[in-house]
């Protein structure tokens, strides 16, 4: 509701709106001249400055030709003044201002401009001082833009005129044409150097660019390398370990009373340990860089096949799971297809980690491991029924389970999946994974989505506690 429905409905009247004020030819001209000021101050840096080495040496050069110049007879000059200290003075002065003509080339113009026309008004020779006004020209042409560069040429063309209209007498036509086509080309090469001056920087300042893109994207290159090796390392040993440290309690534990069941137990923990060795000679020829990558298996310099694990060994790591000590149910719905390498590794991964948090948090539990094939995706459920491990959340494994899950999400991410993993109604904990087979086939959805009726696998699921604990 507006604020004039407001006042109808209170029945107070509506403040009225300001005439508005009309923009007169006067207004549009101070706006334009007040755009041109602002851009002839453009570059324009404090005057207190300590002059360029060059500048120094150019200044002392222009000061002895212009105080020469008093002495030489400038040309057409029928009533030339001698000399005297004032015409040196004023000589000086039009070259003096050059010495900020890097920081100044506009005031310096004027600058010098101003004895400059004093000493021709007096009738000195001012040929050797016209030198300094062409240099501060061909500076403000050079490093100002379009129209400070402009104002520079009609400025020094105007008092080109000046001082040939009251220095010098007996001038024709031609003189005055060709002193002001000089001081044009003059001009015209300062802006050719200009512009070659703002194409190089302007190229220089694209290769800064470039390289701080190069140089960010290598790092967000890296950072994703180092990501993927964290989750990689995070899930071997996690994994691992866990069973390792389950089958050697064990062992510890009926020891005394069945040797032999422990030595089992034991032989178990080096098939293990095996394992996590040969994943960790892996990743290590990852992190040298030396290692080559054919066919999905990497060639180690020791001479061992690393295979990536995938789905073709779930049998295998559900087995290390059940002879830990932990009841795995594995079931496997629709027609199991070739599955593209880094979705096969992470559907793995995912199970291998929701595992491992069953092992180390679940307590005396059972899990169930489905895998569900689609035409366009595959669908990952891990559910056990011990106490969870949201209930170690908030405890001294917090910082351990976090990791795991927020691998989990990444890879899930990675493809444009979706993820689920919190406690269940019925008690345990649950991990839901659906992944695309292909880029596109699926829009990412974001963590926490449960997705349709249709995948519910359990009827204790309810879609709003899913959808209220994302992973």
């Amino acid at each position: 509701m507006t604020p004039a429905h407001d006042d109808a409905r209170t029945g107070t009247p509506a403040p009225a709106d300001p005439p508005a004020v009309p923009v007169t030819r006067a207004d549009r001209l101070r706006d334009h001249a007040a755009g041109w000021i602002d851009e002839l101050r453009q570059g324009e840096r404090p005057l207190l400055r300590r002059p360029a080495p060059l500048d120094v040496l150019l200044v002392g050069i222009l000061g002895i030709l212009a105080v020469g110049g008093l002495f030489m007879d400038d040309l057409g000059n029928d009533a030339r003044r001698d000399p005297d200290a004032f015409g040196i003075v004023l000589a000086i002065l039009c070259v003096l201002p050059l010495l900020w003509r890097s920081s100044h080339s506009l005031r310096v113009l004027i600058a010098v401009t101003i004895p400059f026309l004093v000493l021709a008004g007096n009738h000195y020779g001012a040929a050797g001082a016209s030198l300094g006004q062409l240099v501060a020209m061909y500076s403000a042409a050079v490093s100002r833009p379009r129209i400070p560069a402009a104002f520079a040429l009609f400025f020094a063309e105007g008092t080109t005129m000046i001082w040939l209209a009251i220095g010098r007498r007996n001038i024709g036509f031609v003189d005055v044409l060709a002193n002001l086509a000089a001081l044009f080309a003059v001009w015209a090469f300062a802006r050719s150097v200009g512009f070659r001056r703002a194409y190089t920087a302007e190229l220089e300042a694209r290769a800064d660019r470039l390289l701080h893109t190069r140089e960010a994207d290598t790092r967000a290159v890296l950072a994703e390398e180092r990501g993927r090796i964290a989750r990689e390392l995070h899930d071997v040993v996690a994994h691992h370990v866990s069973v390792m440290t389950v089958q050697a309690s064990a062992a510890q534990r009926t020891i005394a009373r069945n040797p032999d069941r422990a030595c089992e137990a034991m032989a178990a923990v080096e098939q293990t340990g095996r394992a996590a060795l040969v994943e960790m000679r892996r990743l290590v020829g990852i992190l040298r860089g030396n290692d080559e990558e054919v066919g999905g298996t990497v060639q180690l310099n020791e001479g061992h096949n690393a295979p990536q694990p995938g789905l073709d060994a779930l049998e295998v790591l559900v087995q290390q799971v059940r002879e830990a000590g932990v009841s795995v149910e594995l079931s496997i719905e629709g027609v199991p297809t070739e599955l593209p390498p880094g979705v096969d590794l992470a559907a793995y991964r995912i199970i291998q980690e929701a595992l491992t948090n069953t092992l180390k948090h679940a307590g005396p539990a059972g899990s169930r491991v489905l895998l569900r094939y689609r035409p366009e995706e595959i669908l990952v459920r891990v559910a056990d029924d011990g106490r969870g491990a949201a209930a170690s959340l908030d405890s001294r494994d917090s910082e351990r389970t976090g990791h795991g899950l927020l691998g989990m999400r990444e890879r899930v991410a990675l493809y444009g999946g979706r993820l689920y993993a919190g406690p269940r109604a019925g008690g345990g904990f649950e991990v839901l994974a659906r992944i695309p087979l292909a880029p596109g086939d699926r829009p990412a959805a974001g963590a926490g989505e449960r997705p349709d009726r249709g995948d519910r696998t359990d009827r204790t699921d309810r879609p709003d506690r899913l959808e209220q604990n994302p992973a």
